[in-house]
């Protein structure tokens, strides 16, 4: 078992806390990038908080993805998180850069610090899958009661289940899920 599915996410002494994580489910490799940002814009322009990080799929001149950036959501401040090169591209190797791992750490502690009223996560690959990336600071958003939703690859819904203890809801990707998830979950005042 990993080492982030070994935190619990929910305390049985508690009964009253309610538990607000959502697994965004897409196909893998069929997600569209930008509605995870149109739902945070949208509860940032309501007057929420919203911290996190989403990804935003980089084009070359033939339409050809060249790479991937983060947006750290509270600050607009982006990253490269993957540019692959021709041979990663061959040989289907990951093309992850192992700074921008710490830098989107970086941007969900302080989010958590924060306190914000959401937490976004366009992330639940292979590092969280195995219990390392980001899947500390996913527990931790939801242990300190921060909604917090996160985009999962649909054909990991198992591992998605056992990190969350089954405690968490599964959502379709699409812009209705998530508003309705968050008019259920978000903070009593601001």
């Amino acid at each position: 078992m990993s080492k982030a599915a070994n935190q619990s996410v929910y305390s049985a002494d508690d009964d009253t806390r309610q538990i607000a994580l959502a697994g965004a489910l897409y196909p893998s490799g069929q997600r569209e990038l930008g509605v995870l940002r149109v739902f945070a814009d949208e509860v940032m322009a309501d007057g929420w908080r919203v911290g996190g990080i989403v990804q935003e799929v980089l084009k070359g001149p033939d339409d050809e993805t060249v790479g991937i950036d983060a947006i750290e959501l509270d600050t607009g401040c982006r990253f490269a998180i993957n540019r692959p090169t021709e041979s990663d591209r061959v040989n289907k190797t990951c093309s992850l850069d192992p700074t921008a791992l710490a830098e989107a750490s970086g941007a969900l502690d302080r989010a958590i610090r924060s306190h914000m009223d959401l937490v976004v996560v366009e992330k639940y690959g292979e590092q969280e899958q195995q219990g390392d990336g980001l899947a500390d600071e996913i527990l931790r958003a939801v242990s300190e009661g921060i909604p917090t939703l996160v985009a999962v690859p649909d054909g990991v819904r198992g591992v998605w289940r056992e990190f969350t203890g089954e405690l968490g809801e599964e959502l379709a990707f699409d812009l209705d899920s998530f508003r309705a998830w968050w008019r259920r979950h978000q903070p009593e005042s601001r």
